[in-house]
């Protein structure tokens, strides 16, 4: 700061500006300010009026010589002309300043005061600024300046005048009043004095004193941050009062005459705002900021006051008879004005160059933020100054600030900028320059809200035409973004490109007159099939969206599963970014509205050739560009969801909003609109797939269109046979594809219609029909094959099981399927019955030892699939993902069925009846042999493959399944000698060993996670913990491999190896979630860890470390995230939960692992008789097929007709 006050002055006052140069050319203060000294003001007038003989600028106001020429020229159009601009400003000081000619003194004149001490505002009298009150103690007890600005009834050009009138009268005062004012608006009691300003030499060293003072209270909060009421009313009031101040210093005559004054005012505040105190830098900063804010008002004024005079001077040289006197005076005065503005942009450049410079790139991001504002407000009003590329690098620069606040906001400001249209041509330079940050900070930048802001900037850049077509697709791609921000913000920007592709299209075609007198539609006409000039538009819409996804970088909205992969990410009602995209364009695109014109679009034959010497027809042409791709109708169909679900949404808002109350023939409207859009999906639903169906994304798509639909509207409108349709086109969907999004849509649109108390039968009988086909086809695939060998299957055989256990996954999480999978082969089907006889009538213990094996036990026996052979016997390895994957599909339809079980006996339990003796003892046994063939796969297997972590999740299911029949026997009738409690012998605790072991799983699932996510974990010194290899799992890449080259970004391979690694951090994250959620519900059963906190501990241990998602799912383990978890947790302690063994519950159950041991092994060496159920038979009957040609199914009919060569598998793959 010293260094700073030596460079602002010169050895004595010697140095000062002779007479003969009226203006000081440089930026910075070159002579020492002039000490203020308390003399009388007779002394005072002399010194001045000898000064102001020697200054060639004149002082005051020019309203009396203004006034003198109007009489001498009486030129009514010349004084219309000055009304507009200056007079009538003038003429009402005149005639304030008679009244105040009695405050002059030696330093001023009557005219000067009287101007000071009126409203500072020119032109039109403005309404008097009042500083906003600040309640506190701190304004009620202060004096000075403080306490007229926050404390006092006084407007803030109240406060100002009369700081002038006290200058007047003694100026070091009057500016010690000002210091000490903003040290108390920094928070600092401590004052200068008279002497302290009338040697400017001590600013400094006063300064750093009072510095030092403050900083030993401690003080950690200042007004400008405060959190308290009225702190924004404080900086408005502080930003006000100096602007207040300036603008009447100004019009005074003060800021021209006596530079001293504003070049000391310089020498405190700016050495303020550079103090190492926040306190003082920040107020002094935003002291500085307001007066350079005012002096730009101050220069506007004299701009436009100088620019007014020479038109006035020019017009009165063109008349025929030139008044030279007139000429002369206006030259005179636009002279006196250019010298004046002059000065003035000293005195800007001083504290721009002293302040501003200096405190954009404040560490105080609040600081730099109000740097950001302020230089974008002088922009805006002083352009001829700070329009340019000087200033304007600054705000380039800002930028790429660290504080995202502090982005934003200079974004903000050039959203400002570049919507004056004038001011577009000097900008170009800025945006070539900058146009990369900013397309950068769109698409990259860390915050939402910074990326909205910057997309709705670059809208404006492309309304001016100032970016290039990459950066128009760099932005487009937005609309896929994560954020619903910033898909909000982008919409408009991706619409008009898309109406700017259309119109383009339009004009090749031969315009739009000549595609409307081609296309004759019908007004109201109901047949959206025949083409249209919106298809146009739909076709230009999905090609930019198909364009921009196979291009986008980030993850896609779902990650499927193919045979040979295990990166599988797939759940019913998740929006896919087409769907997305389309919810976010409704309100800007109409054809996406209008979905019934869309439905017909995808209906409409397009494979139509086009006729011979038809090239020329407008309709031809436009037949032809509307052509999509099958990549575009199944993007096509993700928008159709996205559209009528929106429609539905609305009109189901609105008739619900109770702000807005409807009239009855609003109500009707609205429920005919929905019944209407119900009937026209009921009949285009079985239309789509029909042509679609044959497609697994798009059949999946259609589907999804059934879950909107009120089907209780057919009911009432007695259309039966519609709804029975679309019932058995589901159906067929379930049993002709073996995709896991089909069947996963397919099984919510039955769960959907079971949801309809009147649908309830129709929709039963047709899932017992998919129970029906889907367990004969596995029993047939199952009879007299090894189920439980790894690569005994052939590759038909194996895809055809698969597909099958598949839907009977499916199928058990909608419908019970303990009958289903608990009935011999040879039986026919149960009928359904109630829960109290089912056990008896299901129970295999009492069919002949000869009958074949329940589907259940050739379900359980899948699960030895799972572990691998050895290396000398390996398989290929499509083969061997094919078999992971069925281990899989039987991991995830087992446990539904003892859920089912647990269901029914929690019924029996809650009416007080006795479960059956013989059901616990086959459940048990079942139970048994899941858990052994469970811990053989965890123990024959390394890492965190999938199997491996699904295994570990289902051993974990085994036993807390049973946990909750504890609360139903609380909920039932009191016990009676019939309830020998049996069922507690399936309320077993985990062993020791098998926790080690999934513990060993836990541990692998986070060390796979952690490095595929480039996480950190807790140091690990359990020598228990199974060693892991991330990347051990089927046709995985090293994730060593996929990192050599991630720093060369020019790499296209390396931009796949990126995306591939993060799908595959994605899909590790969900199986941590998984086995981590598994536990926590063990650990609510209190079926492990019940004498210790092992398995808690060990879940807890990398909690901060591996995200959030992780966090939240180890919350529900320390009782934090409710009460039920809590309660659950206590049940731990009750009846027949500890380790079986004890009693001679324990010696049955031991005696069942043996039992199903020794049955296992018969099972396993048995080999079917005849060879009526061959391969060969199989085939026959349809229910396998050749795999060789998988890939073309997605090529093949669309009408449903099947073909020889189609691939149908039991699930028809």
């Amino acid at each position: 700061m010293p260094a700073r006050l030596s460079s602002m002055e010169i050895s004595s006052p010697d140095a000062a500006v002779p007479p003969s140069a009226p203006r000081r050319k440089s930026g910075r203060v070159v002579k020492k300010p002039k000490v203020f000294a308390a003399s009388s003001p007779a002394g005072s007038a002399k010194r001045k009026r000898t000064e102001e003989t020697e200054e060639d600028v004149p002082m005051g106001d020019d309203t009396s010589e203004e006034e003198l020429e109007d009489d001498e020229e009486g030129e009514p159009d010349e004084e219309e002309l000055r009304e507009k601009k200056r007079a009538k400003r003038g003429k009402k000081a005149v005639k304030k300043s008679a009244p105040k000619k009695a405050k002059t003194d030696g330093n001023t004149n009557g005219e000067i005061v009287s101007l000071a001490i009126r409203p500072a505002g020119g032109g039109k009298a403005k309404k008097p600024r009042k500083a906003r009150a600040v309640k506190s103690s701190a304004a009620e007890d202060a004096e000075g300046l403080y306490a007229e600005i926050f404390a006092s009834d006084h407007t803030l050009n109240d406060v100002a005048a009369q700081w002038i009138s006290d200058f007047t009268k003694h100026e070091s005062r009057a500016v010690a009043d000002i210091v000490n004012f903003v040290l108390k608006c920094a928070g600092c009691d401590s004052k200068v004095d008279t002497h302290d300003i009338e040697d400017p030499d001590s600013c400094a060293t006063k300064l750093t004193d009072i510095q030092e003072e403050y900083q030993a209270q401690n003080i950690t909060d200042y007004p400008l941050i405060s959190r308290a009421k009225g702190t924004a009313a404080f900086k408005q009031s502080l930003i006000g009062f100096f602007r207040a101040l300036i603008e009447s210093i100004a019009k005074s005559g003060l800021l021209f005459n006596n530079i001293e004054l504003i070049e000391n005012i310089e020498v405190w505040v700016s050495t303020m705002s550079s103090a190492s105190n926040r306190p003082f830098r920040h107020t002094a900063t935003v002291v500085s900021l307001a007066i350079i804010s005012a002096l730009c008002d101050v220069g506007k004024g004299l701009v436009e006051n100088t620019a007014s005079t020479l038109r006035q001077s020019e017009t009165e040289a063109k008349k025929p008879r030139v008044n030279k006197a007139r000429v002369a005076s206006l030259e005179k005065k636009a002279k006196e004005s250019g010298q004046r503005q002059e000065v003035l942009e000293s005195f800007i450049t001083d504290w721009f160059d002293t302040v501003f410079v200096h405190r954009y790139r404040d560490v105080d991001p609040k600081i730099r933020v109000d740097c950001v504002e302020a230089l974008s407000e002088w922009i805006m009003t002083y352009p001829d100054h700070f329009f340019d590329s000087t200033h304007l690098r600054y705000l380039g620069w800002v930028l790429s600030d660290t504080h995202a606040p502090t982005r934003l906001e200079v974004v903000k400001q050039l959203q400002k900028l570049f919507r004056d249209k004038d001011k577009l041509g000097g900008l170009k330079t800025f945006t070539e320059r900058f146009r990369a940050r900013i397309v950068e900070m769109a698409t990259s930048d860390a915050e939402a809200t910074v990326r909205a802001a910057s997309v709705e900037l670059l809208d404006i850049l492309r309304e001016a035409g100032l970016l290039e077509p990459d950066d128009i697709d760099s932005v487009g791609r937005l609309i896929f973004d994560s954020e619903p921000r910033v898909r909000k913000a982008v919409v408009g920007f991706f619409a008009e490109n898309i109406n700017g592709t259309y119109e383009s299209q339009v004009e090749e075609m031969g315009g739009q007159e000549a595609l409307d007198e081609a296309l004759v539609t019908v007004e109201g006409d109901d047949d959206y099939d025949n083409p249209r000039l919106e298809w146009l538009k739909l076709k230009c819409l999905v090609e930019q969206l198909a364009a921009y996804d196979s291009e986008e970088g980030e993850l896609p909205g779902r990650i499927e599963r193919v045979h040979g992969s295990h990166l599988v990410l797939i759940a019913a009602g998740i929006e896919s970014r087409f769907a997305l995209a389309a919810q976010a364009l409704y309100d800007y695109i109409p054809e996406i509205r209008q979905w019934e014109v869309l439905a017909g679009y995808l209906l409409y034959d397009h494979s139509q050739a086009i006729q011979n010497g038809s090239t020329d027809d407008a309709e031809a042409l436009l037949k032809e560009s509307c052509r999509p791709t099958a990549r575009e109708e199944i993007i096509l169909l993700e928008i159709l969801n996205a559209a009528v679900k929106l429609r539905l949404t609305h009109a189901s808002d609105a008739s619900n909003d109770k702000k807005k109350p409807k009239t009855k023939a609003q109500r009707q409207e609205l429920q005919h609109t929905q019944e209407e859009t119900a009937r026209h999906l009921a009949v285009l639903i079985p239309r789509l797939l029909k042509k679609f169906g044959a497609l697994p994304d798009a059949a999946s798509s259609v589907l999804n269109l059934e879950r909107v639909l009120n089907l209780g509207v057919f009911q009432e409108l007695r259309q039966d046979a519609t709804l029975a349709a679309l019932l058995d086109d589901i159906n067929k969907q379930f049993l002709t594809h073996g995709n896991e999004r089909v069947l996963l849509e397919a099984s919510e649109a039955l769960r959907h219609a079971q949801s309809y108390d009147e649908l309830k039968e129709a929709t039963e009988g047709r899932v017992q029909a998919l129970w029906d086909d889907t367990i004969n086809a596995f029993n047939t695939l199952a009879q007299g094959r090894d189920f439980s060998t790894r690569g005994s299957l052939s590759a038909n055989i194996l895809t055809g099981v698969t597909n099958t256990v598949l839907r009977i996954a499916n199928l058990a999480t909608i419908s019970d399927c303990t009958d289903m999978l608990e009935t011999p082969p040879s039986s026919s089907a149960p009928s359904r019955t109630n829960p109290k006889s089912k056990s008896k009538k299901s129970n295999p213990a009492t069919a002949s030892s000869a009958s074949p094996d329940p589907p259940i036990t050739s379900l359980i026996a899948l699960i030895s699939r799972g572990i691998p052979l050895s290396p000398t016997t390996s398989l290929d390895p499509t083969t061997d993902a094919l078999e992971d994957t069925l281990t899989l599909h039987a991991l995830r339809a087992i446990p539904f069925y003892f859920m089912w079980k647990v269901s029914h006996w929690s019924n029996y339990l809650r009416a007080g009846a006795a479960i059956p003796d013989d059901d616990i003892e086959v459940v048990a046994e079942r139970r048994d042999r899941c858990v052994e063939k469970l811990t053989a796969v965890l123990r024959s297997r390394k890492g965190a493959d999938e199997v491996r972590v699904a295994a570990a999740g289902g051993l974990l299911q085994m036993f807390y399944l049973f946990a909750s029949l504890r609360t139903a026997r609380g909920k039932g009738k009191a016990a009676g000698e019939w309830d020998n409690g049996d069922w507690e012998v399936l309320l077993q605790e985990i062993t020791p060993p098998l926790q080690t072991l999934i513990l060993q799983v836990l541990n692998a699932a986070e060390v796979s996670y952690a490095k595929r996510a480039g996480k950190t974990l807790e140091p690990n010194d359990n020598i228990d913990d199974d060693p892991v290899d991330p990347d051990d799992e089927p046709l995985s890449d090293s994730d060593d491999e996929n990192e050599v080259d991630l720093d060369n970004e020019g790499d296209s391979e390396n931009e796949t190896a990126r995306e591939e690694k993060m799908r595959r951090a994605l899909v590790a994250e969900q199986r941590l979630c998984e086995l981590g959620a598994r536990i926590v519900l063990a650990l609510a059963a209190g079926v492990v860890d019940r004498k210790g906190s092992v398995v808690r501990s060990r879940l807890e241990r990398n909690k901060s470390r591996l995200g959030a998602n992780w966090k939240e799912v180890v919350g529900f383990a320390d009782g934090k995230k409710g009460k039920a978890v809590s309660t659950r947790a206590a049940a731990k302690g009750g009846k027949g939960g500890g380790v079986v063994g004890q009693g001679k519950k324990g010696v049955k159950n031991q005696a069942i692992v043996v039992e199903d041991e020794d049955e296992e092994d018969d099972e396993e060496v048995e080999t079917p008789e005849g060879e009526e159920d061959g391969e060969e038979g199989l085939r026959e009957r349809g229910l396998v097929v050749d795999v060789e040609g998988e890939d073309e199914e997605a090529g093949g009919p669309g009408e449903g007709e099947r073909e020889e060569e189609d691939l149908e598998s039991v699930l028809g793959d």
